[in-house]
């Protein structure tokens, strides 16, 4: 099985970069997740909290958000993860096998009940945290660091998984594993664009998040790099405008109100279906209304939705491609008159 051989593959390669790598040899102490006093190759690495000295090849590794299904699929040595359902049902078997057999150290996505009795159990030499910079304050990060040394590396923005998962990649020591499926996506992404450029190039795109917890009466909107529009970063197209607060980076919520306003100079509208092709019920409320309805983008056909669209990964992203490749194709705005 693919997961299974990465992680026998990649021995000799650790072993190998362990006697060049400029770290010393260390005596691990009680923050090290090891007892045995056995002395553990270190290196420095450039985490957002600062450098930290973390194991060469590290045995008993914790992932927690994005990081958790990017390890999985490179076959790291993991001892546990937070819940992360984001991809749960956009997972080959293998890698959704996988993850259900680790023990979980915290519910889906929910940093401040981190379990850090389960935590302590899981006995890490390496704790990895993928979760959004903006909750990095709920995570008591001494607890954890007297455990094991603590990398933290959490997005900004939903565009960023790509450099993160090369360095989730590099931290646990698999990056010779990792993204088996980049190149694939890359060549996929580069044909979207070219086969778009000349009908939908220079149109105008909006998003539509259709996993952001709105409310009744209200829709987020998404703008760049955020969570559905993101992979539209590589194929070329603009997603115009920002949010009123620049704190909010990628996205807003609005009012239903305000479609009007938000939505009326856009060419196209993307949003986000569940991986079967259904509707949440929170976007199908925004859908019905008439402010919707009577859209120009909307009333034009110019719409397309999303299976696959919080990808974070490659193997998912791939998946979203395809998606969007089958609805931009389908367009009247790719179809100009003749």
């Amino acid at each position: 099985m693919r997961f299974l051989e990465r992680r026998a593959a990649r021995g000799a390669l650790v072993l190998g970069a362990a006697a060049v790598l400029t770290a010393g040899l260390a005596a691990c102490g009680s923050g090290s997740g090891d007892s045995t006093g056995t002395e553990v190759a270190l290196r420095s690495f450039e985490a957002q909290n600062g450098t930290v000295e973390i194991p060469v090849d590290p045995q008993r590794i914790v992932a927690c958000g994005y990081a958790a299904f990017p390890l999985i699929q490179a076959g790291a040595d993991l001892a546990a993860v937070c819940e992360w359902n984001r991809e749960l049902e956009n997972m080959d078997a293998e890698t959704l096998a996988a993850y259900e057999a680790l023990p979980k150290v915290a519910p889906d996505g929910a940093v401040s009940e981190l379990d850090y009795e389960a935590i302590t159990a899981a006995q890490p030499d390496l704790i990895i945290m993928g979760v959004p910079a903006r909750v990095q304050e709920e995570v008591d990060m001494a607890t954890l660091e007297a455990l094991a040394p603590v990398v933290f590396l959490g997005p900004s923005n939903p565009g960023q998984w790509r450099e993160l998962g090369e360095q989730y990649a590099d931290a646990a020591g698999v990056t010779d594993s990792y993204g088996e499926f980049k190149g694939d996506y890359e060549a996929r992404a580069a044909e979207i664009a070219q086969k778009y450029a000349g009908t939908l190039g220079g149109l105008k795109f909006a998003g539509l998040c259709s996993v952001c917890g709105t409310e009744p009466g209200e829709f987020f909107r998404e703008y760049a790099s955020s969570y559905t529009t993101n992979l539209f970063d590589d194929l070329g197209f603009t997603f115009p405008g920002e949010p009123a607060d620049p704190e909010d980076v990628h996205g807003e919520y609005l009012s239903l109100e305000q479609l009007p306003q938000n939505l009326a100079d856009a060419d196209v509208i993307v949003y986000g279906l569940e991986p079967d092709g259904s509707i949440t019920p929170e976007l199908q409320s925004v859908l019905d209304s008439p402010l919707w309805q009577n859209l120009p983008a909307v009333k034009a056909g110019n719409i397309v939705g999303i299976q696959h669209g919080n990808a974070a990964t490659y193997e998912t992203a791939l998946l979203a491609l395809d998606s969007i490749d089958a609805g931009l194709e389908k367009l009247p705005a790719n179809r100009p008159p003749q």
